[in-house]
């Protein structure tokens, strides 16, 4: 099954991503997960990630590199053409 690789216009492109960040920090998703927006997460803080616990492949990654990965059921809010970047925003707030 084709990989994210097949997803960019331009191998350049996907050379240059592999170049900066290396191919060992790089996780490659295929058709049918770019599809189901499997790199659609939530970064907390910078060891802190919130993800859909539908994405088993990209969970493990996650866990893999050293991340905690708090799952959620968000397939709901994906019938929308969304998930957790559409479905947070930042909070302002004013104290007094």
């Amino acid at each position: 099954m084709p990989n994210s690789k097949n997803g960019f216009k331009n191998q350049s492109d996907v050379d240059y991503l592999v170049n900066l960040f290396k191919e060992e920090n790089i996780h490659f998703i295929d058709k049918d997960e770019m599809y189901h927006m499997h790199s659609n997460i939530f970064s907390i803080n910078p060891e802190v990630i919130v993800s859909d616990k539908g994405f088993t492949s990209l969970n493990q990654k996650l866990r893999d590199w050293g991340f905690t990965v708090e799952e959620i059921n968000y397939q709901e809010v994906a019938k929308m053409e969304g998930l957790m970047r559409c479905s947070t925003m930042p909070l302002r707030r004013r104290y007094e």
